[in-house]
Order: structure tokens, then C-alpha cells, then sequence
């Protein structure tokens, strides 16, 4: 990790804590009301009916929140740009739907309340988490994991507090969670055109296309069922009452942040696959062989099964950010949303045969969990098969000789890396100049002497969106070409 790289990590970082606080503290908000009605016992004796348990409602919000999406697929691209009124409309839908699950009267004549409320939540949770996620996506791979650990982060601070308030605010607190995501979304600061949309490059489509399926329906898919299926075998972890559980939960969140923080600093996405595939799956599959190995691990194996999912969930999610396979982002986000949250429907219903197959059969657990472990180590080699053909490391010096060509071919001016550029702070002209987050990625290609072509490759964006950014930075800095640029920053070096 170079001094450089850095650098730029921590500029985004403050520039987050600076221009956009609202976003990610939106996020949550939203993330710390999922720990209070669903993530956590704090509600589990108020929301269960006479026909279903509290995981059981749990995996039909979930089912409710995947029919929203799939429906959501085919109009994906208006939920960015009509931003308010979607916030607005699902907030008001969290917002009822939890009251009805928290307030809705105990006797079963007013179980229809209740589960009307969890469809109510899951609609809205949907919508808000589609509308965030495509927010972040946006702005980038890093700058989305930057927000999300940032959301993490707060939320598990946020859901401490929220355990030693007392018993009879806290579903108050948690009803109004919803109204705050909504009025943060509401203020934040607008998105900078500049990068609004990760355009999509139509060249190489089609060779893209298998690892696009891959990053968004085979490799979700296995670790959506795994997750929703641990759910279902820890249940007494969940129902047992135990403060435990609750403090094992926010602290898992908490080591979330962290890792995903780490995966925005050492950000790279040819690596970031692997990162994928051989971290956070192999952290679930742990979770499953201590099932049957310590009879009384359910709570420790909740733990690091959820600091796995976590860290998968959110890291491909800057891997759909990031990916260019032929589908605009909103559409290919809203598609991956579904698959990751109806998998985890899923596999907490299939978890439900599988916790009454347990109880005749001391064997058959020991069975599932070398069924699922094989299932994710095998997705994860076939998810890096398939889809590192793109990522793998070129030789020294292959990658920028063909970007030169090409760049030659089409009349683009291609110039030498300037040595000195190393040592100019970078991340101060972007700061003083007030780069966004993309374009400053971009000015420091540019001062390194990279072309068109490859800044567009590196960053994943297509050639008009480069060319945008470029045409940005060169304004902002008052100058009219890549080698002005460089003649600036080497005149400012030798002068100090």
C-alpha cells in the first residue's frame, strides 16, 4: 500500500465526514432499526403470532422485501431519480408496519395486524435499502465501502445505547428510526453529476456476461441460502433471551465495519474477488463445522457467521458497483439485492425441515454443515474461476503497452509518467480544489501520466464518463490538457 494510496483512502474518508454525513448516517439508521425489530430478542415475546414464530415472520419480511425488488427490477432506474418521494413513501410504510408488529394488541385475533406489518416492512425496508445502496454505488466502489463501514460503525454504537434505554422507550425509539433514515435522506447534499452513473460499456459485453452472472446470482445465491439456513439452526440463540446474544450481534457488526473498512483501504478490483471468495466465505463456513463440533456454540457460530455475511453482503456490493457486464447499475444492484435477500428467505424456511430433521437425528447436522461448507468453498472457487479471467494481475508493464496502442490508434495524446509526481501530496490539490471523490481518483492518474483508456479501465467507468471527469479537473485547475496539468504540479514542487 503506497504513501499515495492512502492518502486518497483518508481524503475520502473526510470528505464523507465533511460533505456527506447524511448518507451513511441514513444508512444507519436504517441498519440500526433491522438490529431492533429483526436482528436482535429485544422484540422476540412482542412479535409473534398464534401461526408464526419470530424467525419465521423474520424470513416472510425478508420473502416480502425480495417480491419487492424483482418487481422494483423492471423500473429500477426511476429509484434513484426520484429519490424523495420514494423515500418518503417507504418510510411511511416502515414506519406504520413497525408500529403495527411492536403496539398491535397480544390476543391472536389481531395476528393479521401483525403480519400485515411485517409485508408493510418489508416493502418499505426494500425500497429504502435499494434506494441507499444505488445512492452509494454510485459514487463509486470505495467511496462505497467507505460509507457502508461508516453506517455499520454507527449503527452498532447507536444499538448499544439502545439496549440500556429503558424497556419501555426503546420500541418508541425503534418506530422512529424509519422517520430519521427519511429525514437524513432528505437532506443530504445532492449527488455531483459528474458521477452520478457508472456508465455502461457496451465493448466486451459479451464477455463479461458469465462473470456478471456469476457476481450477482450464483455466488449470492449459495451464500444467501447458507446464512438464512444458520439462522434457522442458531434459533435458540435468538429465542433464548440472553443479553449475549444482543451484545454478540452489535459487536459483530461492529468487526463488519472493520473488515469492510480494510477491504476500502487495500481496495483493488482485480483483487477484491479474491478477497470475496477466500475471507469472508471460508468465515461462514467456520460458523457451520462448529455446529455439530460444540453443542453449545450457537451464539459464538451466530457471531462469526454474521461478521462473514456482513463482509460478503457489502463487498460485492462494491463488486456490482464496479462491474460492467452489459446492465446499467440500478438494474444490475436491484437484481443482486433480490437474489442475496430471497436466497436468505430461502434458506431460513429450508432451516426450518432441516431444525425438525435435527431433533430425531443427532448425525444430521453434522451432515448439512459438511453439505454447506463444500457448497461455499466450491462457489467461491467457481466464482473465482469464472470471474477472475478479468482480475488476474497482468505482467509488469502489459496492461499500460496495449492501453498505449489503443490509445495511439484512436488519436488520444498519450504521455510519459512524470517520475517527480511521487512525491507531490496529491491529496491536497484535490482538497484544495475540491475534487469529488471520482475525480480525484482521477486527477492522480492524470498526474501520473495515465491515458484515457486506462484511467477508464483502473476505475471501471466508461470512456465519455472519463472524459467527463477529465474535462472537470482541468477546469477546477485551470488548465486545458493532461500535460498543463503535469507542468503545474512539477512548477508548484520546485517552487516550495
Amino acid at each position: 500500500m503506497t504513501r499515495s494510496g492512502i492518502r486518497s483512502y483518508l481524503g475520502i474518508v473526510k470528505r464523507q465526514f465533511r460533505e456527506a454525513p447524511a448518507s451513511w448516517l441514513a444508512f444507519s439508521a436504517l441498519l440500526a432499526w433491522m438490529f431492533g425489530l429483526y436482528w436482535s430478542d429485544l422484540f422476540v415475546a412482542r412479535s409473534f403470532t398464534a401461526q408464526f414464530d419470530f424467525l419465521q415472520l423474520r424470513a416472510l419480511w425478508l420473502a416480502v422485501e425480495a417480491l419487492t425488488l424483482i418487481a422494483a427490477y423492471a423500473g429500477a432506474h426511476l429509484v434513484f431519480s426520484r429519490s424523495a418521494p420514494i423515500a418518503v413513501g417507504a418510510g411511511t410504510l416502515l414506519f406504520a408496519g413497525t408500529v403495527l408488529v411492536l403496539f398491535a394488541p397480544a390476543e391472536s385475533a389481531s395476528d393479521g395486524l401483525r403480519i400485515g406489518g411485517v409485508v408493510l416492512t418489508g416493502i418499505g425496508g426494500a425500497a429504502l435499502l435499494a434506494l441507499q445502496g444505488i445512492g452509494f454505488a454510485r459514487k463509486g466502489p470505495k467511496t462505497l465501502l467507505v460509507n457502508v463501514a461508516l453506517a455499520l460503525a454507527a449503527a452498532s454504537v447507536f444499538d448499544s445505547i439502545l439496549l440500556y434505554l429503558p424497556h419501555a422507550l426503546q420500541p418508541m425509539i425503534v418506530c422512529l428510526l424509519p422517520v430519521v433514515c427519511v429525514a437524513l435522506l432528505a437532506v443530504r447534499g445532492p449527488v455531483d453529476p459528474a458521477c452520478s452513473e457508472l456508465e455502461v460499456d457496451a465493448q466486451g459485453a459479451a464477455s463479461r456476461k458469465r462473470t456478471l452472472v456469476v457476481r450477482i446470482v450464483a455466488l449470492p445465491l449459495v451464500v444467501g441460502l447458507a446464512y438464512g439456513l444458520m439462522q434457522r439452526l442458531t434459533s435458540d440463540a435468538y429465542t433464548s433471551g440472553a443479553a449475549e446474544v444482543n451484545v454478540a450481534t452489535i459487536v459483530s457488526f461492529f468487526v463488519s465495519a472493520i473488515f469492510i473498512a480494510l477491504a476500502a483501504l487495500f481496495f483493488d478490483s482485480r483483487k477484491l474477488i479474491k478477497l470475496v471468495c477466500f475471507v469472508a466465505i471460508p468465515i461462514i463456513g467456520i460458523a457451520f463445522v462448529m455446529l455439530p463440533l460444540f453443542s453449545d456454540a450457537g451464539e459464538a457460530a451466530q457471531a462469526i457467521c454474521i461478521i462473514g455475511f456482513n463482509s460478503f453482503y457489502f463487498m460485492v456490493w462494491a463488486l456490482w458497483a464496479g462491474d460492467q457486464g452489459g446492465i446499467a447499475l440500478s438494474k444490475r444492484f436491484v437484481l443482486g439485492l433480490f437474489v442475496l435477500v430471497g436466497a436468505e428467505s430461502l434458506g431460513s424456511f429450508v432451516g426450518m425441515q432441516v431444525v425438525a430433521a435435527v431433533r430425531d437425528s443427532g448425525s444430521t447436522l453434522a451432515v448439512v454443515s459438511l453439505v454447506v461448507v463444500y457448497l461455499l468453498l466450491m462457489a467461491g472457487i467457481f466464482s473465482f474461476d469464472r470471474s477472475g479471467g478479468g482480475m488476474r494481475e497482468p505482467q509488469t508493464g502489459q496492461t499500460e503497452d496495449a492501453d498505449v496502442r489503443q490509445a495511439a490508434s484512436a488519436g488520444a495524446p498519450v504521455l510519459d509518467p512524470v517520475a517527480s509526481n511521487g512525491e507531490v501530496e496529491l491529496a491536497d490539490w484535490a482538497k484544495r480544489y475540491r475534487l469529488s471523490a471520482r475525480e480525484a481518483e482521477v486527477f492522480e492518474l492524470l498526474a501520473r501520466g495515465r491515458n484515457r483508456v486506462y484511467i477508464s479501465k483502473t476505475l471501471f467507468i466508461s470512456d465519455n464518463t472519463t472524459r467527463t471527469h477529465m474535462k472537470n479537473v482541468y477546469r477546477k485547475l485551470g488548465v486545458h490538457s493532461q500535460q498543463e496539468l503535469i507542468d503545474l504540479l512539477e512548477g508548484k514542487h520546485e517552487s516550495r
